[in-house]
């Protein structure tokens, strides 16, 4: 960051010659913005024509339409000699866009959580069917596993780990002994905001398919129909053929959704990054060389996808021009991004003096479109609804577990001890000490089922630790 710059955040942060640093901050946010969207969509757009390229005709007509529709905004707003000045239109198109994504990604990750139900069933019965042995010990496997949590020094990485082993251990509990771990979980908001309990309810709901999104069986019919096979099936019943042939479908069905998910998620890095740059276009002067590289680059692989022929050569040079400028200006945005809670928040009144709120309003936007979040609401604010005391923690968690109540109720005991081990995996560490990790992971695995859950659980656990 320029040494000018970074005086101009110390001093707005000082309060000093605002009407001065106010306009400077927005410019130089701006431009460093703009140019860091450009070239995190070059980037994504180059990537996506290497996918289409390698999957030919084989991507989802959506994500084809979405695609088309990217390109045409590109053309309209980058790449045509006759650009428009007025980026409001563009801006509403984009965003129609993202909000059609997210929708379409919600119900992908409601399958994703499905067949993730399901695999849990799957996996725990694949030994008694096939009849293949693996010998287990488990002391041993306790010990290991024990070693492997507690390995590593940082305190989120050990929780985590907790986690991810407690949602793949055996669950050996009464369905009230499960409540009252969710009691006790939800308890930990007791004093936070209601935003809060709401967020991690809904979250759980999810996990648990308790609420199911809009188009839930009816959309991607090849997913469904896999889902509905799998809902309606005796797993008492299951022979080695039939098993066989269950996941068969189930391993295709899982390949398919996971194409299809990281598909959708890059063309949801594209539409954030085209979104960005539409947003910071109305304002930006930025007229660096790399600027310019990126819109050569994005025109040349417009015309690639369009005419369904190869990336140019000239995208390729154009690589050498941008290289080590996302990092460099990644680390310009974080600063700027640092104090801009507290220009909105503290500056709101100078901001609508100096007649900038769009420049802002804007920037609030992009701010959010290039975070890690690639689905954050982008109009959410921080509303504060309350704290969530004891009274309201006990109506959501009583609406929570009638949910569940009649949800065990409907379902056999192989898919609601899968999804007790999905919420399981999704509630925060309630162990108060290392011996209770301890004496939870010998219990478990001392009181499975059978041997064909001792077995499955055994090669889960250790390719999970295999892959740290």
């Amino acid at each position: 960051m320029k040494k000018e710059n970074r005086t101009v955040l110390k001093d707005i942060m000082q309060n000093r010659d605002l009407e001065i640093n106010i306009p400077a901050y927005g410019n130089a946010y701006i431009n460093a913005t703009y140019e860091y969207s450009l070239i995190r969509l070059v980037l994504n757009y180059y990537t996506m024509k290497e996918v289409e390229d390698e999957l030919g005709a084989g991507l989802d007509d959506y994500l084809s339409c979405v695609l088309n529709e990217i390109h045409t905004i590109l053309f309209e707003a980058l790449l045509s000699e006759d650009v428009k000045a007025d980026y409001s239109d563009i801006v509403d198109r984009v965003d129609r866009l993202r909000d059609e994504m997210t929708k379409k990604m919600t119900l992908l990750t409601s399958y994703t959580d499905t067949l993730q139900i399901y695999e849990y069933v799957l996996n725990r019965l694949e030994y008694g069917i096939t009849g293949e042995k693996v010998e287990v010990e488990e002391s041993a496997l306790a010990a290991k596993v024990f070693q492997y949590l507690f390995s590593d020094n940082d305190k989120m990485v050990v929780n985590s780990k907790i986690q991810m082993v407690t949602g793949q251990l055996p669950i050996r509990m009464t369905k009230n002994r499960f409540f009252d771990y969710l009691t006790d979980t939800l308890n930990i908001y007791n004093g936070s905001d209601k935003s809060s309990v709401d967020d991690f309810v809904a979250m759980l709901k999810s996990t648990a398919l308790l609420e199911l999104p809009k188009g839930y069986g009816e959309e991607y019919k090849e997913i469904a129909q896999v889902i509905e096979i799998l809902e309606k099936t005796d797993y008492k019943a299951l022979d080695l053929e039939k098993y066989n042939e269950l996941m068969e479908q189930f391993s295709m069905t899982a390949t398919h959704l996971s194409g299809l998910v990281s598909n959708y998620l890059l063309v949801m890095e594209i539409v954030n990054n085209l979104y960005a740059a539409m947003l910071a276009k109305p304002f930006e002067n930025n007229e660096g060389e790399s600027v310019l590289a990126c819109v050569n680059m994005l025109k040349g692989l417009h015309d690639a996808f369009v005419s369904a022929g190869g990336i140019p050569e000239a995208v390729d040079d154009g690589f050498m021009v941008i290289e080590g400028r996302q990092e460099e200006l990644g680390e310009d945005i974080m600063q700027y991004e640092s104090i801009l809670p507290d220009v909105l928040d503290g500056q709101a009144d100078t901001i609508s003096w100096m007649m900038a709120d769009a420049v802002f309003s804007n920037l609030d936007k992009i701010s959010k479109l290039l975070s890690s979040s690639l689905f954050i609401d982008l109009e959410k604010t921080e509303t504060v609804l309350g704290v969530a005391d004891s009274e309201y923690i006990t109506s959501v968690r009583d609406e929570l577990v009638g949910l569940l109540t009649v949800f065990f109720e409907k379902h056999p005991r192989e898919i609601n001890r899968a999804v007790m081990a999905a919420l399981f995996s999704n509630m925060p560490v309630l162990f108060n000490s290392q011996q209770e990790v301890k004496d939870y992971i010998e219990y478990s695995l001392n009181h499975c089922n059978s041997s064909s859950e001792l077995m499955a659980c055994a090669s889960i656990l250790e390719e999970m630790m295999a892959e740290d």
